[in-house]
């Protein structure tokens, strides 16, 4: 069974508890109050009862003893190993595996990880010991409850627009959000408006990534070149600018030409769903001829720039002006 998060709170008071959880995405929010929920379902009031491991000291059979052991005062508790890799612990499947013979009725069993670790087919004769917890960025129409929840709280105020300026340069991710509110909440003084956001709080690369194919599908070579300035003079970023636009482009060009559902394209492309729906907005910008020629210049320009043929600020450049002209010989 896979749940999103949003629906957890739910399953915990059903009291269908599972004895193993796989908790995956990349909000760390999330996953963190993914955590809570089960350290209070639990009743859980001290630390020895919740048993952190780390993956990088993986040792099957310490944890298992962990698992059967009682608890420190006879009542419930939960184990979470954290920093699980898919590729690099494959014995956790077997663990688990081991586990689900014969669970501890009284422990409940955390696996964190970036993404899914097991194939629920794999797992079928499994099902009733092993849950699925998605920790991915949430929806937008959540992450605008969640503010106005904390806004409220708080006694604050926040324009409509404002909300969205702040997903939009927190790429959705709740862990950002957080942060970056209560640092609004303070330089405002409680009444947000769009102009605190844009001078307080940082966009994501990503987002400007997003923000720069846009200008680029309408032809706007200013607002472009401001863009792209921006992000190469920031020492930080300035490495991962082509490889960001490169694969940008490449899942905006195979969501433009699949039939595919976005989970099915997410799963061959190896990303998560949130990238191919920021693909799928972007894709239809432009052609899917354009889409395939730009996808054909990244490429030849990664391997100019490997092969010494020209240096990577020029490369960078020469695609975004690439791009801008290729744009408007298209509306011709």
């Amino acid at each position: 069974m896979i749940m999103k998060f949003v629906e957890l709170k739910k399953h915990l008071q059903s009291n269908n508890i599972y004895h193993c959880y796989n908790i995956f995405g990349d909000d760390s929010f999330l996953i963190d109050s993914s955590k809570n929920m089960f350290y209070k379902y639990s009743n859980i009031n001290n630390e020895f009862d919740k048993i952190m491991l780390s993956a990088e000291n993986f040792n099957p059979s310490n944890i298992l003893s962990m698992l059967n052991t009682p608890s420190f005062f006879g009542g419930n508790k939960v184990v979470v190993l954290s920093g699980v890799d898919k590729q690099k612990n494959k014995d956790v499947l077997k663990l688990v595996e081991d586990y689900s013979k014969c669970p501890n009725p009284q422990t409940i069993f955390l696996i964190v990880s970036n993404e899914q670790l097991f194939d629920e087919k794999k797992f079928a004769d499994k099902k009733q010991y092993i849950c699925y917890v998605d920790c991915g960025r949430l929806e937008k129409n959540f992450l605008i409850a969640w503010i106005n929840k904390s806004l409220a709280e708080k006694s604050a105020t926040m324009t409509d627009t404002a909300k969205q300026l702040l997903i939009d340069y927190t790429n959705q991710y709740l862990s950002r959000i957080s942060i970056e509110l209560d640092k609004l909440i303070a330089y405002s003084n409680g009444n947000i408006v769009d102009d605190d956001v844009k001078n307080i709080v940082e966009k994501s690369l990503e987002y400007s990534i997003y923000e720069l194919t846009e200008n680029l599908a309408n032809g706007n070579s200013e607002k472009s070149l401001i863009l792209l300035n921006q992000m190469m003079q920031d020492k930080k970023n300035s490495p991962f600018v082509l490889s960001l636009i490169q694969n940008h482009f490449r899942r905006m060009f195979f969501s433009a030409i699949s039939t595919k559902t976005t989970a099915q394209i997410a799963t061959e492309l190896g990303v998560k769903e949130f990238a191919i729906k920021k693909a799928k907005q972007s894709a239809n910008l432009f052609s899917k001829i354009d889409l395939k020629n730009i996808v054909s210049l990244c490429d030849e320009l990664d391997y100019n720039i490997k092969s010494g043929q020209t240096n990577y600020q020029n490369a960078v450049y020469f695609l975004v002006m690439s791009i801008l002209n290729l744009n408007k010989n298209s509306k011709k």
